[in-house]
Formats: C-alpha cells, structure tokens, sequence
C-alpha cells in the first residue's frame, strides 16, 4: 500500500562528471525523482510492522530527430520496520522519512559502475544518516522548509530543522546536527492534538489542523528567558474550520502581486512596509503579507490561509470586531460562536486568526450598512497601531504605546487616549479589495 508520494529534485554525482573531473569535487547532476512510502498490510496487524522507500525515475531520451523515449524505473529502495507514513525533502540534497515513530534521515547516493561493462549503469542506493529520532506515537506528518525547486536545496542554513506531527501528540520540531550526524528535538506542544496535517510557515511559526475541524498555529521562542519556555511550542492562533484538512502547501492560487510584500519569512511576524503611495486624503492602509499556504479539505474545499503583517493583522480584526457588531448574520447565528475552538469539552475564542470569507461579505453591504461598521471601527482606535507583528491586547495598560499618531493627529479627551485619523468607506473598500485580489 502506498502511504504518501513525494516529488523530489536531487543532485547526485553523474557517472560522465565524475570521469572528466580532475578534482575530487564534481558538479551535481540534479534529478528529478518520485519517493514513495509504503507499508505491507496484514491483518492481522493493526500498526505496519514492515515498509519500503520507493525511488522512481522517468528518464526522456531523444531517439531520432522526432521521437522522444520515456521510460520509469525504480532505481533504488530501502526496507523499514514499519509503515513509511510520509517523506519530505530536506537540507544538503537528503530526505526525512516517518517510519512508525521513527523519524530518519535518508541519502541518495550513486554506486560505481561495474567495471566490466561499457557505458554508465552505476546504481543509485538510498541509504540512512546517523540516527535518527525516536518517541512519538505515530509519526504521520514530516515537513521541512525545502521544497522541490533545487535552488533551495542548494541553499546552507545554519539551523537544519523540520516538524513532526505526531497522531496525538501534536508537533514537534527537530533539528538536524550534520556535525554528529543526530536528529534531536528542540522543541514540542505540550497540548494533545489529533494532527491530521502540519505545514512550515516559516523558521519559527508552524500551522497544524487536528481532528475536531480546527487550525492551530505554534511559535518557537528559540529567545526566551528559560530552558523550560524554549522547549515549548507556544499557541498564538486558534481557529475553527469545520471542515477535516488532509492537506497544506506552500503557493497560492494567483500571480505574485507587485503591491503586496511577500517574503516567506514575514509570515505572522514582522512589521512589514508596503511600497504603495499613500492617496492625498486617505489613510495608507498596509496590506502586506508574509506566508502563502494553500489546504484541502476532505469534503472537497480549497482554501487559503495567509500570513499578514502586524499592522494589517490589526487592521483586518478591527473590521471583523466591527462587522460582528453590526451585521446581522444569516439566522441570527453568531459569527464569533461558531469560529471558537472546539476540542472535546474546550471552547474559548478564536484567536490569531482573521475569517477572511467574513471580512469579503463587506463588499456586498449595502452603503449605510458600510458606514455604520466603519463608524464603529473609528470609535475603537486599535485598527491603526505600530505593531510588529504580535498583535494587540486590549487589557494592556499601556496600549495607548501602540497606537499609531504619526499622522497629526490629536488625542481623545474622553478616554485619554490618541486617536488617528477618521477611516472612511472608501479606505476600508480599498484595503478589503485588494485583500480579495491576493487569493
């Protein structure tokens, strides 16, 4: 049974390099290639005990002027003690494998050609890398910040890390030591979560769905004070979905933006800048956004969830706050109620998230309705503060620190707190458009 596939792009040292060099670095032949993970099902067994590493290969040769050969072949596989449950191309041209609770690191290597026959059948061999990772559950989910393009394979980086999703044990992030060749765990959540998919947002922010139809974001504070709060993995979002996510990738639907920054490692962090100029008699609304993750659902959903800078994070949850106000919803059924988290017999808000099918009904209110939220949103002041990127907290005393004035703007006597300037409907329409256009 075939448990996950993966498309990797790999470089191995090819047979026709190696025999011109004179030095003893030669460059790297990348290749595409298909990794697939396997289990043997019996059963009489309710966990795989046995699995395989499958490595395939399509090889396009030209024969002839016009015809094109096209072959596929497994070229390599390795045996495991357990069923493979997912692959992911990782740092240095290898690849992690989950193999029951096994977390392992895999290479692929090219044998010397036979010496007894002519021309190039040198073998590819996959092989493991120091040891491995062991103590989860069920390790379902591997991913890492590699992707399939080889430029980013290329690419050195001082901290080799990746997550795990474990069947309850939620993620774990893992470190690779290339210097002892060890996979050691750096950090965990501490809370029981059902994974049903993981994905990489950046370095330090990790985004997970469990088994009650919810979204889930960790952060790794590799700063912190104390060992005991760096082995954490710390929730800084929560968020009803509704529906089971069975998967989440890195892209988006459209054509990159020129107005909108994004830079992968800015998702959720980060007070980004927009290069937009601002227009005579309008606020400048920042819409700049960091991560692009695309997800399925098994009900047959394609959605969209993207990381937005501080400033516009605020921004987008002073409308919602506004339009939960405001707007009667369908039925009379609260917005707020049904996107709290729901896990067993805990419930309690949704935070760190912005609903943006919610936010985009704006554009079909009609104009009085419109003006009213935006009345409501320049009574709360928090829609417009310096921010970088770790949100805004109302119970803060000192939140007056970050509301954002730099625009000549006086304060509130009443509530002896400044106020920038009034937001009007056209500026909210702008900055709700041109949030629609980035999906």
């Amino acid at each position: 049974m075939i448990l996950t596939i993966e498309s990797v792009i790999l470089g191995v040292n090819s047979p026709q390099n190696s025999a011109k060099s004179n030095s003893t670095l030669t460059p790297l032949e990348y290749r595409p290639f298909i990794f697939m993970g396997t289990a043997y099902a019996y059963p009489d067994e309710d966990e795989p005990s046995q699995g395989r590493v499958l490595v395939v290969e399509c090889n396009c040769g030209s024969s002839g002027e016009a015809q094109m050969l096209r072959q596929v072949r497994q070229v390599a596989d390795l045996p495991l003690m357990g069923g493979v449950y997912s692959i992911a191309p990782f740092y240095g041209g290898n690849i992690l494998v989950t193999c029951g609770s096994d977390t392992i690191l895999c290479q692929l290597s090219m044998s010397a050609p036979p010496q007894e026959k002519s021309g190039n059948q040198a073998e590819l061999l996959l092989n493991h890398i120091g040891s491995g990772h062991h103590g989860h559950l069920i390790s379902l989910f591997v991913k890492s910040l590699v992707n399939a393009d080889k430029s980013l394979q290329k690419r050195h980086e001082k901290k080799q890390r990746a997550i795990v999703g474990d069947l309850m044990r939620s993620i774990s992030l893992v470190e690779y030591y290339p210097k002892h060749q060890v996979i050691e765990e750096v950090a965990s959540d501490f809370n029981s979560n059902f994974c049903t998919e993981v994905v990489m947002l950046t370095d330090n922010i990790f985004m997970g769905s469990e088994g009650h139809n919810n979204l889930f974001v960790l952060q790794y504070n590799s700063n912190a004070a104390t060992e005991q709060a760096r082995i954490r993995l710390d929730t800084v979002g929560q968020y009803h979905l509704g529906e089971n996510v069975n998967k989440m990738i890195g892209g988006s639907l459209v054509m990159p933006s020129n107005n909108a920054s994004s830079s992968l490692g800015a998702a959720l962090s980060g007070d980004m800048l927009s290069d937009k100029p601002p227009l005579a008699g309008r606020n400048m609304i920042d819409i700049t956004i960091g991560s692009q993750t695309l997800y399925g659902t098994v009900d047959g959903t394609i959605g969209s969830v993207l990381g937005l800078g501080g400033k516009t994070f605020a921004f987008m949850s002073a409308l919602q706050r506004a339009m939960e106000a405001i707007v009667r919803p369908v039925g009379d059924l609260s917005h707020a109620h049904y996107r709290a988290w729901q896990q067993d017999q805990n419930k309690h808000r949704a935070c760190g998230f912005v609903d943006g099918d919610w936010i985009e009904t704006f554009l079909d209110l009609n104009r009085p309705t419109m003006e009213r939220v935006v009345k409501e949103m320049n009574i709360d002041p928090r829609w417009n503060i310096r921010d970088n990127g770790k949100g805004f907290s109302g119970s803060n005393d000192n939140r007056h620190n970050l509301l954002d004035t730099s625009e000549g703007v006086g304060g509130d006597p009443s509530s002896g707190l400044p106020t920038a300037r009034a937001l009007s409907v056209e500026d909210v329409l702008g900055a709700v458009e041109e949030l629609a256009m980035l999906h």
